[in-house]
């Protein structure tokens, strides 16, 4: 496998660049995110063009040529867009983000003087796919964009067993256990829930690991464990139902916090779990439910899950529409977008901890 070699440019001249490559990175990811709101917009998409073309050209300028490629092909699909002979949507949307977001890696990787971490034959399949969907025919573009976000992507969960959860300070007890055992049939009642609830449990005790643990972790699992165990009872045209609920549907579902609790409690022991089950849909600005707290009435545990929940169902929020998984980057920009409103903003800055290294581990 042949690897990509760097020329090593002007440090200082790189290290200006960065500031304002930074700027425009930022920049158009929040474009991008205006456009999935407005997708014909050709202002926003004209801009998206400008500020991809500029960073293409300061790159070159600084004598990181080598790093284009992935940029032009960005570009191949962004004129098309312009022209309105290509329709925008999210799928292409994450896409682009991803080209982005590995775009802003290797430049920091550069600076850092970090090697490349693609090979020359990876970064060619990258671009190739990346431009290919400009021209593809409809019927295959689901497919080819698809097999460019695995390139850029190729992993999209944060997994890991039952038994390494020790490594997080979980001691496993009879009722932890008993809650283990339940899994495997709820997971089952759903296609679009299997292995979600391992992947919330690794996530929330990773973070709570890495802020030096304030909650209990036997009661945090506890309470991934068993926060959605109520909804596994809803009828499942309910839980798949494609449309927006009635306010009576919504009621139905937002009960299963309640009842979840419920049982928490009635078991003994598990207090603290039943609480941040109670509280895992409450939001720091007081919209959530059920009971609108604000959050210094949110206890910390339910905050972790709260995050955790949404992360991994915006990863695999298509799931039920059989089209790719989201990107890490696309769920990660997600949280911090509401991180201060609907998440807590110093939680966020543990999950970015946690979540971002995992991200440039995947490739």
């Amino acid at each position: 496998m042949t690897t990509v070699t760097f020329s090593t440019p002007d440090a200082e001249m790189v290290a200006d660049f960065f500031n304002d490559f930074e700027e425009a990175y930022q920049a158009s990811e929040h474009l991008l995110l205006q456009l999935e709101k407005d997708p014909k917009n050709g202002a926003l998409l004209n801009d998206l063009f400008r500020r991809v073309h500029t960073i293409k050209g300061n790159l070159i300028y600084v004598g990181l040529a080598d790093i284009c490629p992935i940029l032009q092909s960005v570009e191949d699909v962004l004129e098309p867009l312009r022209r309105g002979r290509l329709r925008y949507d999210d799928l292409l949307s994450d896409v682009i983000l991803l080209a982005m977001d590995t775009t802003h890696e290797l430049v920091e990787n550069r600076l850092q003087q970090e090697p490349n971490p693609f090979s020359a034959e990876h970064m060619q399949f990258i671009c190739e796919k990346i431009s290919l969907i400009a021209n593809c025919e409809s019927s295959q573009r689901a497919s080819i964009i698809g097999q460019a976000i695995k390139a850029l992507d190729p992993a999209a969960e944060l997994a890991a067993p039952d038994s390494e959860f020790s490594k997080h300070g979980v001691a496993m007890n009879n009722d932890l256990r008993f809650f283990a055992q339940l899994l495997p049939a709820i997971d089952q009642r759903s296609p679009y829930w299997a292995g979600r609830t391992q992947r919330i449990a690794e996530l929330a005790l990773s973070m709570n690991s890495a802020a030096s643990a304030p909650i209990d972790p036997n009661q945090l699992l506890a309470a991934v464990y068993m926060h959605d165990f109520a909804m596994a009872f809803l009828p499942l045209e309910l839980l798949h139902k494609p449309e927006k609920y009635t306010s009576q549907e919504r009621l139905r579902v937002q009960a299963h916090v309640q009842t979840s609790g419920a049982l928490m409690r009635e078991m003994g022991n598990w207090a603290d779990a039943a609480e941040i089950i109670l509280q895992h849909h409450e939001q720091c600005n007081g919209a959530g439910y059920p009971n609108n707290l604000a959050e210094q009435d949110i206890c910390e545990g339910a905050k972790v899950l709260a995050i955790a929940d949404a992360f991994d169902a915006c990863v695999n929020s298509r799931a039920h529409v059989d089209q790719p998984q989201r990107p890490l980057i696309r769920a990660i920009l997600e949280i911090n977008r509401y991180a201060g409103s609907q998440f807590s903003q110093a939680w966020v800055n543990i999950f970015n901890q946690i979540a971002r290294p995992k991200r440039n581990q995947s490739r």
